[in-house]
C-alpha cells in the first residue's frame, strides 16, 4: 500500500504524539524527505523515540526506509482525466475560474487586507445563501487562529450587528453578484459606524464592490458557460485560501492553529487510545 494512504488509514489508532508526526508527513511529504529524524522531531515537538516507534508501525525498517517509501509515493503518477469526460469538463471549468481570478488578484491589496484582519478587534463574515456556507467556513478558520470571528448568514442579524459595530471591527462581505440588497445595506451601515468593509465579489460594477473599503474582484462563475450544478463559490474560496495562508505567516496565528489542530485530533481519536 502507498505509505501515505497507510498513514491516513492507521492515524486513528496512533498515540497523540505519533499523530503529530503522521500529520506532518501527510501534509508535507516532500519536506520530510529532506529531513533527518532529529529535525522532524524538533519541528513537531516530539522525541526521536516517538518517531522511531511510528516508523516501525508503518512497517519500515528505519527512518531512511520511510523516506524512501515517501519518495516512491511521490513518483507514482496521478490518475489521468479522460478527455471529453464529465471529470474533464468540471476540471476545465475550475481551471478557467482559477486562471481568470489569478489574473485579477493584486498582492498588495491582499497584504493590506491581511494586515487589517490581523489587527482588528472582531471580524464579522457576511454571506447569504451559498456565500453563507463559505462565510461559516472562513469564520471557523479565523477562530482556529485565535482571531475573534463571527459568521453572519441571516440578513436581520447582519443589520443588528452593523448597528452596534465599533471602529476597530471589520466586515468581510462575500457575494458573487455583489448585488444582495440586505447584505449591502448592512455593510453600508457598518461603515457609518466607522468599521472597515472588505468585499469579495465577482462584479466590479456592483454596489458591494463600490461601497467596500477593500474590494477584491474574483471571476464570476456565471460568466463561464456552466449549465451544470458546479460550485459557484470556487473563486471566492481560492482568494480566502490565499488570505488564510498569508495570515499563517504570522507565527502567533500559526502556533494557535497548530494547538487547535492538536486539540481537534485528540478529540477525534481519544477513544482509540
Amino acid at each position: 500500500m502507498n505509505i501515505l494512504k497507510l498513514i491516513e488509514e492507521v492515524i486513528p489508532s496512533l498515540s497523540r504524539q505519533e499523530r503529530k508526526v503522521a500529520l506532518k508527513i501527510i501534509q508535507n511529504p516532500q519536506d520530510v524527505q529532506t529531513m533527518n529524524i532529529s529535525t522532524l522531531a524538533k519541528m513537531v515537538n516530539v522525541s526521536n523515540a516517538t518517531i522511531t516507534r511510528f516508523v516501525k508501525k508503518m512497517n519500515c525498517h528505519d527512518f531512511y526506509d520511510l523516506k524512501l517509501k515517501l519518495a516512491s509515493s511521490d513518483s507514482k503518477q496521478t490518475k489521468e482525466i479522460t478527455k471529453g469526460s464529465i471529470a474533464d469538463e468540471v476540471f476545465s471549468f475550475y481551471k478557467d475560474v482559477l486562471g481568470d481570478t489569478a489574473e485579477k488578484i493584486d498582492q498588495a491589496e491582499l497584504n493590506q487586507v491581511v494586515k487589517l484582519i490581523s489587527n482588528c478587534r472582531r471580524i464579522y463574515v457576511f454571506g447569504i445563501g451559498s456565500s453563507g456556507y463559505t462565510a461559516q467556513e472562513m469564520a471557523q478558520r479565523l477562530i482556529r487562529m485565535g482571531i475573534t470571528a463571527y459568521p453572519m448568514t441571516e440578513s436581520h442579524i447582519m443589520y443588528i450587528t452593523s448597528g452596534i459595530i465599533q471602529k476597530d471591527d471589520v466586515i468581510l462581505a462575500l457575494s458573487s453578484s455583489g448585488n444582495t440588497n440586505d447584505l449591502n445595506e448592512a455593510a453600508e451601515l457598518a461603515q457609518k459606524n466607522h468599521a472597515k468593509v472588505i468585499a469579495i465579489t465577482g462584479v466590479k460594477t456592483s454596489p458591494l464592490f463600490n461601497l467596500a473599503d477593500y474590494p477584491i474582484l474574483v471571476k464570476n462563475s456565471d460568466f463561464i458557460d456552466n449549465t451544470h450544478f458546479i460550485n459557484s463559490q470556487f473563486a471566492m474560496t481560492y482568494v480566502l485560501d490565499i488570505i488564510t495562508t498569508l495570515l499563517l505567516e504570522n507565527d502567533t496565528f500559526k502556533q494557535r492553529l497548530s494547538r487547535t489542530v492538536e486539540v481537534v485530533m485528540d478529540n477525534k481519536f481519544r477513544n482509540n487510545n
